[in-house]
C-alpha cells in the first residue's frame, strides 16, 4: 500500500580529505533536496580528514539550514562514515552522497519517492569512467563473490549508491564497518523480507582527489568482513 505521508530525507555526505569538492557537493545535495520539496537534513561526515574538510564543513553548517557536521577523530573508512550517518539520521529515509561527486545527486534525489513503496533502493552504475583495469577487476571480483556467497544473482551492481528507510536499519544488527557494510545491509534486508527497488545512475569521474577504497589494506578488510559474515550466517 502506498504511503500518503510525505516522508522526510536524511542525506549523508561522506568526506575524507575532500576540501576541493566538499562545498559544491553539499550545495548540490542541499539544492536538490530543497527542489524535491520534502523535509530534509544534510549530514556531513568528516572521516578524520587532515586537510580543510572540517573547516569547510563548519562553515557550511553555519551558512545553510538543515546542515550538520559530524566528525571522526581519525580516519575510520567509508563504512564507518555511513554508519555514523545511519545512527545520527533523524528523517524517515536515508541516502548517501560521496563528496568526490561521482554521481549527480539530482539523480539520487529523484529516486527518493521509490521508498514510498520499497524499503531499500539499490542503484547500479551505468558505466565506470576513469576506472583502471585493477579497479575494474577488483569491483568485478567483489560483485561475483557476493553473488555466489549470498545469492545476489539478480543484481547487476550493489556497491554504488543505496537509499533505504530508516526503520529498516534502525534496529538492524550490522557487523561490518568497511566497504562491505552496504552489501551486508542488503543481504540482511532481503532475508528479512524487505521490498527492494532497482534504479540506475550515471557514474561520473571524480572531480578531485583519488579513490581511497582500492588500497590493499581496504581490499583485505573487505574480504575479511565478507567471508566472516558468510561464515557466521550461512
Amino acid at each position: 500500500m502506498t504511503s500518503t505521508r510525505v516522508r522526510s530525507v536524511s542525506c549523508t555526505v561522506l568526506a575524507y580529505n575532500e576540501e576541493a569538492s566538499l562545498e559544491q557537493a553539499v550545495l548540490d545535495v542541499h539544492g536538490a533536496l530543497v527542489a524535491l520539496g520534502r523535509p530534509f537534513e544534510v549530514l556531513i561526515v568528516d572521516d578524520g580528514s587532515t586537510d580543510r574538510t572540517a573547516e569547510i564543513g563548519t562553515a557550511l553548517e553555519a551558512r545553510l539550514q538543515h546542515v550538520r557536521l559530524l566528525r571522526h577523530g581519525r580516519n575510520l573508512g567509508p563504512g564507518s562514515a555511513i554508519l555514523t550517518g545511519i545512527r545520527n539520521a533523524r528523517c524517515d529515509n536515508i541516502c548517501f552522497h560521496p563528496a568526490d561527486q561521482q554521481v549527480d545527486f539530482r539523480q539520487v534525489a529523484a529516486m527518493v519517492p521509490l521508498l514510498d513503496d520499497a524499503d531499500i533502493v539499490v542503484v547500479s552504475r551505468s558505466h565506470r569512467p576513469g576506472y583502471t583495469r585493477m579497479r575494474l577487476l577488483s569491483s568485478q571480483v567483489y560483485i561475483t563473490l557476493a553473488r555466489v556467497l549470498f545469492g545476489l544473482e539478480g543484481f547487476q551492481d550493489f556497491n554504488f549508491i543505496y537509499l533505504f528507510r530508516r526503520e529498516l536499519v534502525g534496529g538492524m544488527e550490522i557487523d561490518s564497518d568497511g566497504v562491505f557494510l552496504c552489501t551486508e545491509i542488503l543481504v540482511r534486508a532481503i532475508r528479512n523480507g524487505a521490498r527492494v527497488a532497482h534504479a540506475e545512475a550515471e557514474c561520473l569521474p571524480r572531480v578531485a582527489g583519488t579513490s581511497k577504497v582500492y588500497r590493499p589494506r581496504v581490499i583485505a578488510k573487505t574480504l575479511r568482513e565478507m567471508l566472516g559474515f558468510w561464515a557466521r550466517t550461512r
